[in-house]
């Protein structure tokens, strides 16, 4: 009986989690709005100690190579991180416009 009420506590606690965003920023959005392009990447960190924020640069590349011919603009960024139960996942979502021409 024990046995099985702790094991429904510890999957409820492990599957359970909570999400905060931290900080979002626009840059002027065009008038031209067609070309909407998307970029995501995340790091995992145990207890919330973070050793490296590069996980940030891959976003940045990767929004820049949907748009290698073209001008970004309207670029909106938001970090937000979701806790579980001792791990913390960080992401950054980056969305923009590619203006051609």
């Amino acid at each position: 009986m024990f046995k099985k009420l702790f094991v429904s506590i510890a999957t409820c606690l492990s599957l359970s989690a909570c999400v905060s965003l931290n900080s979002v920023s626009l840059t002027q959005i065009p008038v031209e709005r067609d070309n909407s392009i998307t970029a995501t990447s995340h790091s995992w960190n145990f207890l919330g100690i973070a050793f490296s924020n590069d996980f940030v640069n891959e976003a940045i590349l990767d929004l820049k190579s949907q748009c290698a011919e073209g001008k970004l603009e309207g670029i909106l960024t938001k970090h937000q991180t979701t806790a579980y139960f001792l791990v913390l996942k960080r992401e950054v979502i980056a969305t923009g416009y590619c203006q051609q021409g």
